[in-house]
């Protein structure tokens, strides 16, 4: 006889669950409040059947990888890494819900780390484009004092890639996810690695060979390949092996003659090439150590946007700014709302001017942390951002409509028919249509009585990319209201013109690639169908 219904889920850490935030390929994660304290943080969820473990040899497995990860991450403290509070194993339990149903939280790992309110940074990433010298710069140097962190500790993470950068409420940049991390030093001693792991596009080349590697060389490889695509919007190849023509051309030196890369330049002539064609050397022995890239001439160069003496964020108002515009300008977003253009003014002005209290007596009234500069002018840049329903979503793969929901789904499963994506499988569809509790759309009157934020229906989206990697993401279609100019993005109290919040989101995927085709699904709706992004 199953358990009875939990009247409330037992908190962990004094935390509890409220939105859902992400899902990944094999763990969610949730925005989560402590009642005492009103302190937010992140739950990761990792499903995992705990009373098998000791029976079933790759569940154990698994379970011994999340705690390895659990135990490393708990120990560090950093400013570019994402802090781990802590976690536990639990048996699945059913809580009651507030409407009266039942909501099921398998058993598994439960961690708690620090809430990264900015989102994944190549969310804001210009795909093909980049991002301006100075953005690059800025995170380059964050991502590398985080590594040097982590090696300093003895810790190699092995999985430096776009994804496990995230950023917090000040644009700060956190690495993230250590469940590829080890150990390989200890009192001194350094041991070889053995195992091969990794995203290949990102991946050192010695991880394709059968011998040992040493560590400390292949992070600073893939944190080389991330900054080729915070330069470029794009990453250099599919992996670094003979089976990528784009890693033979780099080889022989052709792939020089070609853009991007004939943009980099010369080692001799530029100071950022000279670094990153250093940190690409193929044999791991002549690559530069962290202590060698910090020396480097485009390393030390002066940024606007660097605190040099913190090592923080100069700026996140401007920050933002910058980085919104470029996307803007190639049409990844919509223009900036009245309000994002008031409080960029606002934060050139001096701290202790009336203008920039008035503006941050104007954030709080609209729910606003105007200490968390990045995150609040990310809310503010467009009318949906202060939507019920959107404003604790910092991604801007998303739009609003009101086209009635037959009419949507149409116009989406056409975009995605005309696209012509390749099927993971034979035997696999590249994209279906789902619906949460049955095979057909709610009906009018289901939607009308349904409350914000109720799901009705998805896309799941299973292709791969132009480099033969999972291509593995959603589309979301919720019930939403965008607020009118007096609203102020709080209650909407029946105001507001009521629709839809149409959400891309990624499942296992370069966000990158994820990005490029979610463009050409936005740029096929026909003209009137979104209302705001």
């Amino acid at each position: 006889m199953s358990p009875a219904p939990a009247p409330s889920f037992p908190p962990l850490m004094g935390y509890i669950p409220r939105e859902h935030i992400a899902s990944g390929g094999q763990s969610s994660v949730w925005r989560a409040l402590n009642l005492s304290t009103e302190h937010h943080a992140a739950m990761k969820v990792v499903p995992l059947r705990i009373s098998a473990a000791s029976s079933d040899a790759q569940t154990a497995a698994k379970a011994k990888q999340l705690v390895r990860e659990m135990r490393i991450h708990e120990t560090l403290q950093h400013r570019n890494i994402l802090r781990l509070f802590g976690g536990e194993t639990r048996e699945d339990c059913t809580v009651r819900a507030e409407n009266g149903g039942e909501t099921t939280w398998p058993s598994g790992l439960y961690m708690l780390l620090d809430l990264a309110d900015g989102g994944d940074l190549f969310d804001k990433i210009t795909p093909d484009v980049g991002v301006d010298n100075d953005i690059a710069h800025l995170y380059f140097r964050q991502l590398i004092a985080g590594l040097k962190y982590l090696n300093g500790h003895g810790i190699c993470h092995r999985d430096v890639k776009p994804e496990n950068c995230l950023l917090d409420g000040h644009g700060n940049l956190k690495i993230s996810d250590f469940g590829l991390a080890t150990v390989f030093k200890y009192k001194g001693q350094e041991r070889l690695l053995k195992d091969r792991c990794g995203s290949p596009p990102y991946a050192a080349p010695e991880l394709a060979r059968a011998q040992p590697y040493a560590a400390e060389p292949i992070d600073v490889w893939s944190a080389g390949v991330v900054l080729f695509a915070l330069l470029f919007g794009n990453t250099p190849w599919d992996e670094p092996t003979s089976n990528s023509p784009e890693f033979s051309a780099f080889l022989s030196g052709e792939i020089f003659a070609h853009d991007p890369w004939r943009r980099l330049g010369s080692a001799r002539s530029s100071a950022v090439a000279q670094m990153l064609l250093a940190m690409l050397t193929v044999d791991p022995e002549k690559r530069p150590r962290l202590k060698d890239v910090e020396r480097m001439d485009w390393y030390l160069q002066p940024n606007p946007l660097l605190n040099s003496a913190t090592g923080l964020v100069a700026d996140s108002n401007v920050l933002i700014t910058r980085l919104l515009a470029t996307l803007h300008a190639h049409e990844y977003i919509g223009p900036p709302a009245e309000d994002f253009s008031e409080v960029v003014s606002a934060s050139q002005q001096p701290s202790a001017s009336g203008m920039n209290a008035m503006l941050s007596q104007k954030m709080s009234q609209r729910g606003l942390d105007p200490t968390q500069g990045f995150t609040s002018s990310l809310q503010l840049y467009s009318k949906l951002s202060m939507a019920p329903t959107q404003r604790t979503n910092p991604n801007l793969t998303r739009f609003f409509t009101t086209q009635p929901l037959p009419v949507l789904t149409s116009l989406i499963s056409r975009a995605l028919q005309s696209l012509d994506l390749p099927a993971p499988s034979s035997a696999s569809k590249p994209y279906e249509l789902l619906y949460p509790s049955s095979t057909s759309a709610p009906s009018p009157e289901e939607i009308a009585s349904a409350s914000l934020g109720t799901l009705f229906c998805r896309f799941r989206i299973r292709t791969t990319d132009k480099r033969r990697q999972k291509l593995f993401f959603g589309i979301t279609i919720a019930k939403s209201v965008l607020p009118s100019d007096d609203m102020n993005g709080m209650e909407i109290d029946g105001g507001g013109q009521e629709g839809f919040d149409v959400v891309c989101l990624k499942k296992e995927a370069d966000p990158l690639e994820m990005k490029r085709v979610w463009r050409k699904i936005v740029e096929r709706m026909p003209e009137g169908v979104i209302v705001a992004t």
